[in-house]
């Protein structure tokens, strides 16, 4: 990849920036890499460095104790400490694209100080701590900065594409050797890994492989060794990283035969589907939570069609009926984080508190998309005990809960007409 647009995206980011130091009343802005963390206090060992996102929004270099300065007309500097330290080392960039986009300064351990500069500085970090001189995360720059965040440049877009794809490669992987036969999850998870080359601590997040009623875990991380034979499901959520823009893919398998089975590798097809007619409604000026809302609207038809619930759409989506078997919101920004800022800007109606993104709808913004279809039994368990469980099928229910759940997760970029859905994208590639 060539990366011609990153200058395009600095120039963005510089003239956003001065906007916003200007409103605010500061003459330059420290964005902070941040410092290693030790794993815990009664030992030497740091975790791998995961750098504050405003620093990577610039920034794709991945080294402890390095500054992004930005002051109004002035190139922004990349500050170094470099230390001779025979135990460890950075991590080298995948690419040199950024280097000339910064004056890039090198200093030795305890003396980035000596070129940080004077006046009223804002500072951004994670380690408010071991911050350098100036005002620690001022809420109100922080708040202007994250909202940059929500319009991706061509630079950021050219990055979230390639993460998926890269993904979409080790989801390829862990579909082949899942359905070949006996296989734990932990077998699973570090196929995935070695498919899309990445090491597990840099991944974007930690992946979620998980097989029968682990699927109804929604951040199921525990990988057993246990090898698991027969008919089962299998849910991977996982994603892949380039340039510090994460991807997050998420999808659903069944394998083998029997009537459980193939009702549940149906109802996986028609939860795909009903995925791919929200990601139709998507455009410019729709707020998200009638997005989410009218998710709901069509799961209960769905349950209703599948011969999960009973009754009307109204009654499944008004009860609680849906929301016992999709509990969590229909997705979130992604950037340089996988859950990013910026598209949350007031909280969503109680019967949606999961719900990451309650913002309008615009071009340039780029989310996810991951309806689900859960047997979960500290939800279901309540709704089975209330005056709602006439309207659900218990012995459905009860048949498909050995295969736990079903999301599908797709990355969706919004444009002016339509949408690039990116992940679909990478699959068809």
């Amino acid at each position: 990849m060539s990366y011609e647009t990153y200058a395009e995206h600095i120039a963005q980011l510089q003239q956003a920036t001065e906007a916003a130091l200007g409103k605010h009343e500061f003459e330059a802005l420290v964005l902070c890499s941040g410092a290693a963390q030790l794993k815990n206090r009664f030992d030497d060992q740091t975790w791998p460095l995961s750098p504050t996102p405003t620093y990577s929004h610039w920034c794709p270099l991945v080294e402890p104790d390095a500054y992004v300065i930005v002051r109004p007309g002035k190139k922004p500097t990349l500050v170094r400490t470099v230390v001779d330290d025979f135990w460890e080392t950075a991590v080298p960039p995948e690419s040199d694209h950024f280097w000339e986009a910064f004056d890039v300064v090198t200093v030795g351990a305890g003396l980035a100080g000596d070129v940080l500069p004077g006046g009223k500085v804002a500072v951004i970090t994670r380690d408010a701590g071991q911050a350098p001189p100036g005002e620690v995360n001022p809420s109100e720059l922080i708040g202007a900065l994250d909202q940059l965040r929500t319009i991706k440049t061509a630079y950021e877009i050219e990055c979230l594409a390639e993460a998926t794809r890269r993904a979409v490669i080790g989801h390829r992987a862990i579909e082949k050797r899942f359905l070949e036969g006996e296989v734990s999850e932990l077998e699973l998870h570090l196929t995935y890994l070695l498919a899309s080359e990445q090491d597990d601590a840099v991944a974007p997040y930690k992946n979620i492989v998980a097989l029968g009623e682990h699927c109804a875990v929604l951040h199921y991380v525990a990988y057993q060794k246990l090898k698991v034979a027969g008919p089962t499901s299998m849910l991977v959520d996982a994603g892949a990283k380039c340039q510090s823009y994460g991807s997050d893919i998420t999808r659903t398998y069944a394998r083998g035969d029997g009537a459980a089975a193939n009702r549940f590798r149906a109802l996986i097809g028609r939860l795909d589907e009903m995925q791919q007619q929200i990601v139709a409604l998507i455009k410019p000026g729709v707020p998200y939570e009638d997005l989410h809302d009218e998710t709901h609207r069509m799961l209960a038809k769905l349950l209703i069609e599948t011969g999960l619930g009973k009754g009307s759409v109204d009654e499944l989506a008004t009860r609680g009926v849906t929301r016992a078997f999709l509990p969590h919101g229909l997705g979130h920004s992604l950037g340089v984080t996988v859950h990013d800022v910026g598209m949350k800007p007031r909280p969503p109606r109680p019967e949606n508190k999961f719900l990451r993104t309650t913002s309008t709808i615009e071009a340039g913004q780029v989310f996810t998309i991951e309806p689900g279809l859960y047997f979960i039994e500290g939800l279901l368990g309540p709704l089975r005990a209330g005056d709602a469980s006439t309207l659900v099928d218990w012995k459905a229910v009860d048949e498909l809960r050995p295969f736990g759940g079903i999301r599908i997760e797709d990355n969706i970029l919004v444009r002016a007409a339509g949408v690039r859905n990116l992940t679909r994208e990478a699959f068809s590639a």
